[in-house]
């Protein structure tokens, strides 16, 4: 909780405040969102041209390899035709073999009439055709071997490939990432210096500063990213998550970590929307707008130096005019002078 405090500031309990307060209506938020998304979509694009400008590394398909191809034509002119005649080799057989069956009822029923010839001549074509079975087998068992040598001596030239392209791509990455800085370093500190003067100056430029601000912040977040992502070591990932998918235990630990990190995301959320609406300065400032005290809402116009609700001091004497002024004014609003805060 004192993290997500350090991080989303605290509440003051005290309500001593400028009135002049920037309230921007619902339309007026609206179309300052459209033009941050806008604006985010522009300078996008400009990224978009600025990485296409930079000539990029072709991915190295195994298909495209020479020794890949020659692997392939090896399967079309050597293993498909053994593959089909040894198909075609299993079929006379097994048509042979119930030949052979046929003839044996044939001879158990005393018929002199042959369909398919002597027992004999059928036995030797049933012999015959297992050896050529046989030998087509054996023969189609080296030609595959030679072809699984080939396929993998094509893939390691794959991954020699890849791994050189995934190394020029990670230095073209960041050439990119230089170009695309130019672009966007100068945007974000314009739109931060910008932002920081406007909100100095109270002006009404502040929301719009505001929205260059966050769209020039997400260019540079994505450009980061995406520089980070291209040099992150593969390896390392592979190894992170067969470390989290090893065992059970690990598995558990890392939907812990996971909860973990979802549970800080939204309940950082959650407490800054929860202080924003529950904030007493905040709350005090809606209250003074429909002209009540600042802590209980009870109506200014009944109360003088205190609340006739709640007893806080409402008013309190000017030190250069001696005369009294609410509490939150920023100035006196009888002389001009800045109140002490």
């Amino acid at each position: 909780m004192k993290l997500l405090s350090s991080l989303f500031g605290k509440s003051e309990d005290t309500i001593q405040f400028s009135y002049d307060e920037k309230h921007y209506p619902l339309g007026v938020l609206v179309l300052v969102f459209f033009m941050t998304v806008f604006v985010f979509s522009l300078g996008e694009r400009a990224l978009s041209d600025i990485s296409d400008g930079i000539p990029t590394i072709h991915y190295p398909y195994l298909h495209e390899l020479q020794s890949y191809e020659n692997a392939q034509d090896f399967w079309g002119k050597e293993v498909r035709p053994l593959r089909d005649s040894l198909y075609e080799a299993g079929v006379d057989l097994d048509r042979i073999r119930g030949a052979y069956d046929s003839t044996l009822l044939e001879n158990l029923a005393g018929e002199k009439d042959r369909l398919y010839g002597e027992p004999s001549q059928i036995r030797s074509q049933v012999k015959l055709t297992t050896q050529e079975v046989s030998r087509l087998k054996d023969k189609l068992d080296d030609v595959e071997e030679k072809y699984q040598g080939m396929i993998a001596s094509a893939e390691a030239e794959y991954k020699v490939l890849e791994d050189l392209w995934r190394v020029d791509n990670k230095w073209r990455q960041a050439k990119v990432f230089a170009w695309e800085a130019l672009f966007w370093l100068p945007f974000f500190l314009l739109t931060l210096s910008w932002h920081t003067r406007s909100k100095k100056k109270q002006s009404k430029w502040e929301i719009i500063s505001l929205s260059s601000y966050i769209a020039a912040s997400l260019l540079a977040l994505q450009s980061t990213c995406v520089l980070l992502w291209s040099w992150i070591p593969r390896r390392l990932l592979e190894i992170l998550w067969e470390l989290l998918s090893a065992t059970l235990l690990t598995r558990i630990i890392g939907y812990y970590v996971m909860v973990g990190i979802v549970i800080f995301i939204f309940g950082a959320c959650i407490i800054f929307i929860h202080r924003r609406m529950t904030d007493p300065v905040r709350g005090g400032r809606k209250r003074i707008r429909n002209g009540g005290c600042p802590t209980c809402s009870y109506p200014l116009s009944l109360s003088s130096n205190y609340c006739g609700g709640c007893g806080s001091e409402l008013k309190q004497d000017c030190k250069s005019c001696k005369k009294p002024h609410f509490t939150w004014e920023a100035a006196c609003s009888n002389c001009g002078n800045a109140a002490p805060q």
